[in-house]
């Protein structure tokens, strides 16, 4: 039988494995990846592991040799392989012992040497998708170049193809990039911590909010379901089930604290070299005035915003109610994606000119 199915986790593809070998399908070969192939045989319960054995261009005597080890190792404890697709991921199989070891890499040690392969994998396939959109590039210019002097020399076909390759580089080299990261976490976690993980009730919600108002009511409404707030990125919100709580919560940001020390007539926060906005010295500061009003931590947005959380009848107001609604989106980007939004948006505009002038 041959089945297509696509996979960005390998412990989920395992485990799909896994439950065909259940019905009596056995992983017999593997194309691109995506393409399975399976025999039929008696039902049983296999579990499948997978690893890589890419070498490097300048090998080592160790690594030629490390494939060969670990085969003899795998041989030992009773993992055959399966098959291996092209990117040289290779498969193995073992049936299930009660009792016994069954997982191929049942230390911590093994678990980093499997996992720290993957990234590695995938940073060279962007830094070869980078060449060769750079190659494209530097041949779109030499073009341009060549068609000031002859000008009949147009090829827009070119420079619709570079610019739709670049794109998919870009989208392509993203994707890898976060694919690396999430197996490199995933293949670090035992069997038994990554389907506690995979059992979990917490929850991630995706939301894009600018202001503390609209933080504390969505917070609090998440509270009421009995989900409490971990973590954060930019549009991610990371919650744990617990027991729910009549709890406020409120945003601070380097502009905020900067605004409480100017009412105490003391020194701003603006660090002229900190031109990445790394220097946490409000993050400091903030936790400080957080704490002498009842505020407890709960976790920060990278050195742009902080989150609190307290009682509502223990918590006195971190800022002036006033810029509740005010809207924060820098404390979000930070200094840095301001000025790249700022850039492009005068790029565009600088483009779209020069375009409309050419046209008439």
């Amino acid at each position: 039988m041959k089945k297509f199915k696509w996979f960005s986790s390998l412990r989920k593809e395992c485990q799909w494995m896994e439950n065909m070998a259940k019905q009596g399908w056995f992983l017999k070969n593997l194309t691109w990846g995506c393409f399975f192939t399976f025999e039929k045989g008696e039902p049983k319960n296999m579990m499948y592991e997978v690893d890589r054995f890419n070498l490097p261009k300048k090998p080592t005597l160790e690594e030629i040799r490390s494939k060969e080890l670990f085969m003899d190792m795998a041989d030992e404890m009773g993992w055959k392989e399966a098959t291996h697709d092209e990117a040289l991921n290779y498969y193995f199989c073992k049936e299930y012992e009660e009792g016994g070891i069954n997982e191929l890499y049942n230390d911590e040690i093994s678990r980093k040497q499997r996992a720290s392969k993957f990234p590695t994998y995938f940073q060279r396939k962007i830094k070869e998708l980078i060449f060769w959109g750079m190659v494209l590039i530097l041949l779109d210019i030499m073009m341009r170049i060549w068609g000031c002097f002859d000008p009949e020399m147009n090829m827009p076909w070119y420079d619709a193809f570079v610019l739709v390759y670049v794109m998919i580089c870009n989208a392509v080299a993203l994707y890898s990039w976060r694919t690396a990261d999430r197996l490199e976490k995933e293949l670090l976690l035992s069997r038994s911590e990554w389907e506690e993980q995979q059992n979990s009730t917490d929850k991630t919600v995706r939301r894009l909010i600018f202001t503390i108002r609209g933080l504390n009511r969505f917070l609090r409404k998440e509270e009421e379901k009995g989900y409490i707030l971990t973590g954060v990125t930019l549009t991610k919100y990371f919650f744990v089930k617990r027991e729910a709580s009549r709890q406020v919560y409120t945003m601070d940001s380097k502009w905020l604290t900067n605004r409480r020390q100017k009412q105490k007539q003391d020194k701003r926060f603006a660090d002229k070299k900190d031109k990445m906005g790394m220097n946490n010295d409000w993050q400091v500061q903030s936790l400080k005035d957080a704490e002498s009003k009842g505020w407890h931590f709960v976790c920060a947005l990278e050195n742009r915003a902080v989150i609190y959380r307290g009682g509502a009848e223990n918590v006195e107001p971190l800022n002036d109610k006033k810029y509740d609604n005010s809207l924060r989106g820098i404390s979000l980007i930070g200094d840095y994606g301001l000025t790249l939004i700022i850039a492009g948006l005068i790029g565009g505009v600088i483009g779209f000119i020069l375009a409309w002038m050419e046209w008439i």
